[in-house]
């Protein structure tokens, strides 16, 4: 090799990779993401930030969690079973899981969504006054 190769200057420890000096570089510069962050939102940092989550939400969450994963493996498994070895029943059969897993997760959002309402005001949940409701002689004059 020869005397001026990097390579083997750099393998050799005789030259150092990355100098602090500026070499007149005008490109942008490495930034603390996370540093500004902390600044503008105030916080100290996610470590000492404690949020409690309902034992209901968890459970629903990680259960429609669970369900579309499912769901999303029997469907793309379904058409690769045909595929490779040319069983339509057996296809069909995980497929059809498949949208079963994902109507099970939609029943756990429904049921959760559905929790939630009940637990807020029914003043809120009704966008239309209470005395703007149709009677029988409104509907009749229509």
């Amino acid at each position: 090799m020869s005397d001026d190769d990097p390579v083997e200057a750099f393998v050799e420890g005789t030259v150092e990779p990355f100098d602090d000096a500026d070499d007149g570089y005008d490109g942008p510069k490495a930034r603390d993401m996370e540093a500004e962050l902390r600044e503008r939102t105030g916080s100290g940092g996610g470590d000492d930030v404690e949020t409690e989550v309902g034992s209901e939400t968890a459970s629903a969450f990680w259960a429609a969690v669970i369900y579309v994963n499912a769901a999303v493996l029997l469907i793309a498994l379904g058409p690769v079973v045909y595929a490779l070895r040319g069983r339509a029943v057996v296809s069909a059969v995980l497929v059809a899981a498949g949208l079963v897993a994902f109507w099970r997760a939609y029943g756990v959002y429904r049921e959760f969504d559905a929790e939630d309402a009940d637990d807020g005001d029914d003043a809120t949940e009704s966008d239309e006054p209470a005395d703007a409701t149709d009677t029988d002689d409104d509907r009749d004059e229509d």
